[in-house]
């Protein structure tokens, strides 16, 4: 990390990652292992927990409503650090394309979570047709996304044909 600046994220990653240790075994062929084992388990959690919330939270109605939202704060703070750490370290987020498996695991994280989020406003007032209203507009936000999405990847590929500049 030469010429970057450490904050505590970068400290907390290191820690984490025990490179020193042996916490993810002992060689490189181990350490991926358990960074392949790792990266599984959390894109089957980024799935898991806000379907078991989207699904609990229309029967359970509105005494779930705040310790399903934690649940979900917790799962998802942990994301948006991993992106903001992946893209201080000059990542690239933004896909060249958007391929049958990332339309696939984009749909199976968000579909959930938007599902969670009207069954709230159904649970905190069941006596209101605001949460169909709520659908309409996830409904337009999600093509929203999808065109802001598609602009994102236009640009991405426009700047990718762009010849690499002088770097002397």
């Amino acid at each position: 990390m030469v010429g970057m600046s450490t904050t505590a994220i970068d400290r907390f990653v290191r820690w984490n990652l025990d490179f020193d240790g042996d916490l993810y075994g002992t060689d490189e062929r181990e350490r991926l292992r358990w960074y392949e084992g790792i990266a599984t388990a959390a894109a089957v959690q980024w799935f898991l927990v806000p379907l078991v919330a989207a699904v609990l939270i229309w029967p359970l109605g509105r005494p779930a409503i705040l310790p399903l939202s934690a649940v979900m704060v917790a799962l998802l703070l942990p994301i948006g650090l991993s992106t903001a750490y992946v893209r201080a370290r000059r990542v690239e987020t933004v896909p060249r394309r958007w391929s049958a498996k990332r339309v696939l695991f984009s749909t199976m994280t968000g579909l959930p979570t938007t599902v969670f989020l009207i069954g709230v406003l159904r649970a905190w007032q069941p006596d209101s047709n605001m949460w169909k209203g709520a659908v309409v507009g996830a409904v337009i936000g999600g093509l929203i996304g999808i065109l802001l999405s598609a602009q994102q990847v236009r640009k991405r590929r426009r700047r990718d044909a762009l010849p690499a500049g002088d770097e002397d």
